[in-house]
């Protein structure tokens, strides 16, 4: 049986790059891999081991013959593509969030709610949670399946590549222009981020960044039910430029101690352990690089209340659980 079209829509994107990647460490053959951007981003060739990928500019034909489209790509250019995807029988995983609140479309963090595949959906499209939707309702699910979860929260850390490769080189610009003494250029970001930090990721609504308004939504369709946990997030933006650090508490159902946690944890093959905090053991995000799984440590108790932090690569998170359902959906047809 051959292997099927794995498209990318928005290869040129920092998603995008390691969604094509990902490919390449999954064995995916060179010409199973089509990579496409807007005509800004096409042109370019992506190495993909001994071969390369170009990326082309897309069009509404450009994803027949694929078995999956994966769209790295804004909401307003996600529904369209995902709608002409749907028309030529092609699988679609939406990075987005564009269709969040759409009950008709399964939710998905993996490792947390996988069986929701499992289940009839209309159409063919899967959204995958965002990275910080992944990392806290992960990094939590052992503790709430094992004590149960009553209120949880989160503090989210994100690096400037949240707003992706422009976000990046924005950073970069900032920290030379003050490291020689000119006033920075803001541009992508609604302050300076060199050397600061914005308490705020995406426009602020009713008191809710864009970022944890979306937290918020995820985590009731991921976790809804009649055990719904309150959940609180804060997301802040500070001078890094990749991975996600959570600051998470969680009050849970019963009395636990730190053993019983960790224990619990440690049990989990999802997430990686590292709690040992006298020799300057815990989670950073340059340690998760290239990883899928969630880092978590620093883990403190008292009583029914549990405080850890979290880490991930968010990007190759992003990519590699995006690739998983990927996969699964191809063998669908």
């Amino acid at each position: 049986m051959s292997e099927p079209i794995i498209a990318v829509v928005g290869a040129s994107g920092v998603v995008g790059r390691q969604l094509v990647q990902g490919l390449l460490l999954k064995d995916h053959p060179a010409d199973c891999v089509r990579a496409f951007a807007s005509e800004r981003g096409a042109g370019e060739e992506l190495d993909f081991g001994d071969d390369s990928v170009v990326i082309d500019k897309y069009s509404d034909e450009s994803l027949r013959g694929a078995a999956v489209a994966i769209l790295a790509v804004p909401p307003e250019v996600a529904k369209p593509v995902a709608e002409r995807a749907q028309a030529l029988g092609v699988w679609v995983i939406d990075l987005s969030g564009a269709w969040r609140v759409d009950e008709k479309v399964p939710l998905v963090v993996p490792g947390v709610n996988d069986g929701v595949l499992d289940r009839p959906f209309a159409g063919r499209i899967v959204s995958l949670a965002q990275a910080s939707t992944q990392a806290f309702t992960r990094a939590l699910e052992p503790l709430r399946g094992a004590f149960g979860l009553l209120f949880a929260d989160a503090t989210v850390l994100c690096g400037a590549a949240i707003h992706g490769s422009a976000g990046v080189a924005q950073l970069s610009k900032q920290t030379g222009e003050l490291m020689n003494a000119k006033d920075p250029d803001i541009e992508v970001f609604p302050h300076r981020l060199a050397f600061n930090v914005i308490p705020a990721v995406g426009a602020l609504e009713n008191g809710l960044s864009q970022l944890e308004r979306a937290m918020l939504i995820e985590t009731a369709r991921v976790w809804g039910g009649e055990k719904m946990p309150a959940v609180t997030a804060t997301s802040v933006l500070v001078p890094t430029y990749h991975g996600l650090t959570l600051i998470l508490s969680a009050h849970l159902s019963r009395r636990v101690d730190a053993e019983g946690v960790r224990a619990t944890l440690k049990a989990d093959s999802g997430l990686k352990v590292l709690d040992e905090p006298a020799d300057n053991i815990y989670p950073m995000p340059m340690l998760t690089t290239d990883d899928s799984t969630v880092h978590v440590g620093r883990i403190r108790v008292l009583g029914e209340r549990v405080q850890l932090v979290a880490c991930i690569d968010n990007a190759f998170r992003t990519a590699d659980s995006a690739l998983d359902i990927a996969f699964e959906l191809a063998d669908r047809d």
